[in-house]
C-alpha cells in the first residue's frame, strides 16, 4: 500500500512538489491580488514559493542524476542536465534587476 521511500522515489517527490510549489505561489500572487509600489506584499509572498519550488526542483533532478541507482545513464544524464540548466537560468534571471 505505501511505496518504499528509497532514493527515486524520494527524488520523483521532490520533483513533484518543486512543480506544485511553483504553481501555487503562482495562484498566490492572484489570490492576494495586485501588487502596487506601497504594497509588495503579494509579489514577495508569491516569489519565495516559486523561488523555493524552483530550489526544490533544482536540487532533486542534480542530486538523482547523481545519486540514484538502478536508473539508466542516459536517463542521469538528462536529470542532470536540466537540472543545471534550470539553475542557471535561475540564477541569470534573478541577477537582473525587477
Amino acid at each position: 500500500m505505501f511505496m518504499k521511500m528509497n532514493k527515486k522515489n524520494l527524488m520523483i517527490l521532490g520533483i513533484a512538489g518543486g512543480i506544485m510549489l511553483f504553481f501555487i505561489g503562482m495562484a498566490v500572487n492572484i489570490a492576494m491580488g495586485p501588487s502596487t509600489d506601497d504594497y509588495q506584499l503579494p509579489r514577495q509572498v508569491s516569489s519565495v514559493i516559486k523561488l523555493t519550488g524552483m530550489g526544490i526542483l533544482c536540487i532533486s533532478m542534480i542530486v538523482g542524476g547523481f545519486f540514484v541507482e538502478k536508473m539508466e545513464k542516459d536517463t542521469k544524464t538528462l536529470l542532470l542536465l536540466f537540472g543545471i540548466v534550470l539553475l542557471l537560468l535561475n540564477i541569470i534571471i534573478l541577477s537582473y534587476p525587477s
